[in-house]
C-alpha cells in the first residue's frame, strides 16, 4: 500500500495537493492507512522543491480535519440503517469504544487532542466521539489543534530528513508524545487557571 501511495502522488504533479488532502482525509477517518509516511513524503517533497509550505500543512491539516469529521458523523449516525450496512467496518469494538469513552468523559477535548497527537491512537477518536455524541463544537476546536499541530511536526520532520524521510515512522512516535505532552501541560494550566478565575469570583 505505501509503495503504491508514493507512486501515485510522484506521478500526479499539479493535482498533488489534492492527492495529500485525500490521503490525509482517509487517515482522519480512521482508516488504516500510512498517515505518518504521507505526512514524511509531504515533507520529502517539500525538501526536493515540489511542493509550497504553506499548501501542503493546509492541504494534510484539512484532509486530517475533514476525515476527523467525517468519522465522527458515522459514530454520531452509527445506529442507521445506511451507516451500519455500509460504513459498519469502520466502527471499533464495544470493548475500545468504552475505553475512549471513559476517556472522552474524564478528560473531554483535553483526550482529542492529546489523543490525536499519539499514533494509532489518534485514529481511534473520531468515531468514538460521535458515537457518544461528544459536543461538536468542543470536538471541532480541538480537533482543529491537534490536526495542525500533527501535520505540521511530521512535515517539517519529513522536511528534516530530506532523503532519509522514510525514517519518520520512528521519528513520529517520538514527536507524537513530546507534542502530546506539550498539549496536556499547556491545556492543563488553562484548566487550572479558568478553575483558578472561578473560585476567585465566588
Amino acid at each position: 500500500m505505501e509503495e503504491t501511495l508514493f507512486v501515485l502522488l510522484n506521478r500526479l504533479g499539479d493535482n498533488m495537493y489534492a492527492a495529500i488532502f485525500a490521503a490525509m482525509l482517509l487517515t482522519g477517518i480512521g482508516v488504516p492507512f500510512p498517515g505518518e509516511l504521507t505526512l514524511g513524503f509531504s515533507g520529502y517533497l517539500l525538501f526536493i522543491g515540489r511542493v509550497e509550505l504553506i499548501p501542503t500543512v493546509a492541504a494534510t491539516a484539512l484532509g486530517d480535519l475533514v476525515g476527523a469529521l467525517l468519522g465522527f458523523g458515522v459514530g454520531f449516525f452509527s445506529r442507521s440503517a445506511i451507516v451500519t450496512r455500509y460504513l459498519g467496518f469502520l466502527m471499533p469494538s464495544a470493548a475500545k469504544l468504552a475505553a475512549v469513552n471513559t476517556w472522552l468523559k474524564k478528560y473531554g477535548a483535553l483526550a482529542v487532542v492529546v489523543g490525536r497527537l499519539l499514533p494509532v491512537i489518534r485514529g481511534a477518536i473520531p468515531v468514538p466521539a460521535g458515537f457518544f455524541h461528544m459536543n461538536s463544537k468542543k470536538y471541532i476546536i480541538s480537533t482543529i489543534l491537534s490536526s495542525v499541530i500533527w501535520c505540521s511536526a511530521l512535515i517539517y520532520a519529513g522536511f528534516s530528513l530530506g532523503y532519509n524521510w522514510q525514517g519518520i515512522t520512528e521519528l513520529g512516535s517520538q514527536l507524537g508524545l513530546a507534542a502530546g505532552g506539550v498539549a496536556f501541560a499547556v491545556l492543563t494550566a488553562y484548566l487550572i487557571y479558568k478553575y483558578a478565575n472561578k473560585s476567585r469570583e465566588k
